[in-house]
């Protein structure tokens, strides 16, 4: 049992870790809202249906591995404000173990975050083991790493264990470690900020179409009519929602940043 008495669950980063209930809701949802999509260009009610059910389960595993990536990343920021509280407390010359720091950082990681955090979690489980079984805390973020598939996570475990029990100066090591991943994740940021704007006018052309065949339709002047009952009224609401679906799939996937 870990602290507090909370079972030890050590979460492979890189996997689906959604519950079935979350599963469902995101399938409804996504489902309903391409139902109401195919039927806006058919009004056909078995289309929107049929159609809703099948390309929802396409949409749902996208959505799934969006969030494996989204709490990827809020780990990454984490672990770079875990960084900034054990750098600052190893770089006072104190004599300080590095060891010492880390477990200390737990105070002020729960200040920062919440105790439900992944890195308050994680740099407990690692306290934990070093304290009760004698685990090195090298060994810990190590398999961080590798659970997490986290370069940087990585990066600090192999200098953490470079540095073990070598030189006196790891302070400055660390300090030079965050930094390095500080910048990394400013520049992320800064690419992130400058690519929203974009990516809200790409997802507003794709809103566009609909609105529009909505309010021709609603006018009741029958100008769309061929649209729902002729054959190249049907081949071009086809192509509507092909060209929609597609247009959604490179605007998510150009929005997919790796640095």
């Amino acid at each position: 049992m870990a602290q507090g008495g909370k079972e030890k669950v050590r979460i492979k980063y890189y996997e689906d870790n959604m519950t079935k209930t979350q599963h469902l809701m995101a399938y409804l949802g996504f489902s309903a809202a391409i139902g109401v999509i195919l039927y806006i260009y058919y009004h056909l009610w078995i289309v929107a249906i049929v159609g809703g059910l099948l390309v929802g389960i396409f949409q749902e595993k996208n959505y799934s591995k969006s969030v494996i990536r989204k709490r990827q990343a809020r780990l990454k920021l984490q672990f770079k404000e875990f960084l900034e509280i054990v750098s600052i407390s190893v770089s006072g010359g104190s004599g300080r173990s590095l060891e010492n720091a880390i477990a200390d950082s737990l105070r002020e990681l729960k200040m920062v975050f919440n105790a439900d955090a992944d890195i308050v979690r994680e740099v407990a489980l690692i306290v934990s083991d070093y304290e009760q079984a004698g685990i090195p805390m090298v060994k810990g973020f190590e398999e961080l790493g590798k659970r997490s598939e986290i370069d940087d996570i990585m990066s600090f475990a192999t200098i953490f264990k470079t540095i073990e029990g070598k030189t006196s100066d790891f302070g400055y090591i660390i300090a030079q470690t965050r930094d390095i991943i500080k910048d990394k994740v400013e520049i992320t940021m800064e690419i992130e900020t400058s690519i929203t704007s974009a990516k809200s006018e790409a997802y507003m052309m794709l809103v566009l179409p609909l609105v529009l065949i909505i309010v021709m339709s609603a006018m009741g002047s029958g100008f769309l009519d061929s649209l729902f009952t002729t054959f190249v009224g049907r081949v071009s609401a086809t192509f509507g929602v092909v060209c929609t679906f597609a247009s959604y799939v490179i605007a998510t996937r150009v929005t997919e940043i790796e640095v």
